[in-house]
C-alpha cells in the first residue's frame, strides 16, 4: 500500500468516526429536546389547563397589544410575571413596527436580546396565530442543539455522547423552559464556541468561521455574550493570531447594527442597566447576608432560604473551580479558548453587584449558566470519571434551588397522571 492510499484511507476511517459521532450526538439532541417538550406537555396539560401560553408567565399589570388581544392569555395574578412575557410580545412585533417599546412597558435593552422572538417571527412566517407554536419550537431546537454540541465536545474528549443530557440540567435550560427565557439560546451557543474553539485553537490554518457565527448569534441573544467575545479576542491576540482577531470582530456587527436600530426606533439606547461594580464580591456578600423572606409557611420558608443558599455555595464552587483551571496558565501550560471564557464569565461573578440579579437561582442561576456550563465541559478533558463529574457538582447544585420552584409543578402532573 502507498503512502497516498494510506492516507487516502486514514481520511476516510476519520470521516466515517465524526459521522457515526454525528449521529451519536443527534440522537443525545433529540432525547433531550423530546424529554424537555414531555414536561411542557405535562405541565401545560395539569397544570394550566392547556394552556400553553401559560410558559411565559405573563403579569396581571402587562399591557397586551392589539395583535395579540385575542389570544386566550393565561394570566398569574399577584404577580409582575417574569421575562417571558417580554419575549412573548416582541416575537409578535420584533421589529417594533406595531407598537413601541415604551407603550408594551418593554425596556429598550430587552429588545437587543431579539434573537429567540425573531426566529419564532421568521418561523411563523410572522403570522401571529402561528408565533407561540414557533417560539416554543426554537426554545427546542436551542434544547436540541445544546444537547447536540455538549455530546459532539464529550465524544471528541473521549467521553460518552450521552454527557450531552447533561444539557437538560442547566440552569438556562430549565428557566428557559418554565418562562420561556431566551438563556437557552445562549447557552447552547456556549456549547458551540466550546467545540468550535477547540478545533479552530488545534487547526490555526482555517480561519474561525464557525467560531465568528456563533458569536454572532450569541450577541443578539443576550448581552452577557460580549464577555464570550472578549475573552475570545483576548485569546487570539494573546496568541498572536491578529488576522484571526481582526476576522472575529465581524462577530460585533449584527448586534451593534441591531442597537442602532433600536436607538433609531425608540430615541433611547439599548444598553443594559450598569450592574457591574469596583468592589469583588459586593453582590454575592449581600445577598448572603440579606436572606430572601418568602410568602410560605414556616417550614417551607425555611426550606426555600436553605436551598437558597445551597444554590449560592454552586456559584462559590464554580469560582474555586476556575482558580484550579486557572493555575495551569500560571504554569505557562497551554491556554485554550475555553480557559478564556471560564475566566471572563467568572470575573462578572465576582463583580457582580445588582440586588435583582441576584434574589434568586432563577436570576443568577441563567444569568451564569453559561459558567457552570463551560467549567462542566472543562472538567470532561479530565483523566478521571470523577473530575467529570466534579465539573457537574456547580450546576447540580444550583438546580437544587431551581427544583424546589419547580416541585409544584412535578406535584401536580404526579397527580394528574394517578387521578
Amino acid at each position: 500500500m502507498t503512502k497516498k492510499e494510506s492516507g487516502v484511507r486514514s481520511q476516510k476511517s476519520e470521516a466515517r468516526s465524526q459521522k457515526s459521532e454525528s449521529l451519536r450526538a443527534a440522537a443525545v439532541g433529540l432525547a433531550a429536546a423530546a424529554a424537555l417538550w414531555s414536561w411542557m406537555f405535562l405541565t401545560v396539560r395539569f397544570n394550566y389547563g392547556g394552556n400553553w401560553t401559560a410558559l411565559y408567565m405573563i403579569g396581571p399589570r402587562t399591557p397586551v397589544p392589539e395583535s395579540i388581544a385575542g389570544e386566550r392569555l393565561y394570566i398569574f395574578q399577584n404577580t409582575s410575571g417574569y421575562d417571558g412575557q417580554s419575549f412573548h410580545t416582541m416575537a409578535h412585533d420584533p421589529w417594533m413596527l406595531r407598537n413601541t417599546p415604551a407603550e408594551v412597558e418593554i425596556a429598550p435593552f430587552r429588545y437587543a436580546r431579539i434573537l429567540v422572538p425573531a426566529l419564532a417571527w421568521i418561523m411563523a412566517l410572522g403570522r401571529d396565530r402561528w408565533i407561540d407554536a414557533a417560539y416554543f419550537a426554537v426554545i427546542l431546537a436551542f434544547a436540541f442543539l445544546g444537547a447536540y454540541w455538549l455530546a459532539l465536545y464529550a465524544a471528541r474528549a473521549s467521553r460518552s455522547a450521552a454527557w450531552g443530557l447533561a444539557f437538560v440540567l442547566s440552569p438556562a435550560t430549565l428557566t428557559s423552559i418554565d418562562r420561556m427565557t431566551v438563556d437557552i439560546a445562549l447557552a447552547a451557543l456556549c456549547a458551540a464556541f466550546a467545540l468550535y474553539s477547540e478545533r479552530g485553537r488545534l487547526d490555526t490554518s482555517k480561519t474561525p468561521w464557525k467560531v465568528t457565527l456563533v458569536l454572532a448569534c450569541a450577541l443578539l441573544t443576550r448581552e452577557t455574550a460580549w464577555l464570550l467575545f472578549a475573552a475570545y479576542e483576548v485569546f487570539l491576540l494573546a496568541r498572536g493570531r491578529f488576522s484571526d482577531a481582526r476576522f472575529t470582530l465581524i462577530a460585533a456587527i449584527p448586534a451593534i447594527a441591531w442597537q442602532a436600530y433600536i436607538a433609531a426606533r425608540t430615541g433611547e439606547s439599548a444598553m443594559p442597566p450598569r450592574v457591574l461594580g469596583w468592589i469583588p464580591f459586593a453582590g454575592f456578600f449581600d445577598r448572603i447576608s440579606h436572606p430572601a423572606s418568602y410568602h410560605l409557611a414556616a417550614g417551607l420558608n425555611t426550606l426555600a432560604i436553605s436551598c437558597d443558599y445551597i444554590a449560592l455555595a454552586g456559584i462559590a464552587l464554580a469560582l474555586a473551580i476556575t482558580i484550579m483551571i486557572a493555575r495551569p496558565i500560571a504554569r505557562k501550560e497551554p491556554w485554550t479558548p475555553l480557559d478564556s471564557a471560564i475566566s471572563a464569565f467568572a470575573l462578572a461573578v465576582v463583580f457582580l453587584r445588582g440586588r435583582i440579579e441576584w434574589e434568586d437561582a432563577y436570576a443568577f442561576g441563567r444569568i451564569f449558566a453559561p459558567l457552570l456550563l463551560l467549567i462542566a465541559m472543562h472538567s470532561l478533558r479530565g483523566r478521571t470519571r470523577s473530575l467529570a463529574s466534579l465539573g457537574m457538582a456547580p450546576t447540580l447544585l444550583v438546580d437544587a434551588r431551581i427544583a424546589l420552584n419547580l416541585g409544584k409543578q412535578a406535584l401536580g402532573v404526579m397527580h394528574g397522571l394517578i387521578r
